[in-house]
């Protein structure tokens, strides 16, 4: 594997993460996030599970302690609590103005992995990081703007015809 490969997987990984939350809030009609976030976990590691020990039972043997710790830190923030709150927020922001927000995360990543792995910070990512700020601010003012409008049809509306 090379750095081609990462980008080509990391790429098709999105489909995943972005069919998610159109699945998940399809799902939330007939249960809540807490159900839904369980299901989601036993079924994805249960997946895990099998790949990891057919693919690589020999190196899971072999890590160390201090890998272990990140990788259960990763576990406990990343999957029960990452996604049930993401499950949460599709259910109450829509499944597109939630998966939006969370294009957040490379601003965070960006953040720990200068600071964790001495990561070097470079104009370009730096640019994309802001631009990616920038359409976070977007969808969130159009959220804004669109409910202000709402508002103010309401009250033309009720101005107009105070009592029919």
């Amino acid at each position: 594997m090379n750095y081609f490969d990462g980008v080509i997987l990391a790429i098709i990984s999105t489909f995943g993460f972005g069919a998610t939350a159109v699945l998940a809030q399809s799902g939330m009609q007939h249960v809540k996030p807490t159900s839904l976030t369980l299901i989601s976990l036993i079924v994805g590691a249960l997946i895990v599970f099998v790949a990891a020990f057919i693919l690589e039972l020999d190196h899971i043997s072999s890590i160390s302690i201090i890998a272990l710790l990140f990788i259960l830190v990763n576990a406990v923030l990343s999957y029960p609590v990452g996604r049930l709150f993401n499950f949460i927020g599709v259910k109450y922001a829509g499944a597109s103005r939630a998966s939006s927000v969370i294009g957040i995360a490379p601003l965070i990543t960006t953040g720990f992995a200068v600071w964790l792995t001495d990561e070097k910070l470079t104009m370009t990512i730096l640019a994309g990081t802001f631009l990616i700020l920038i359409g976070i601010i977007l969808i969130l003012t159009d959220n804004l703007l669109t409910q202000s409008d709402r508002n103010s049809t309401n009250k033309r509306q009720i101005d107009e015809f105070p009592n029919e």
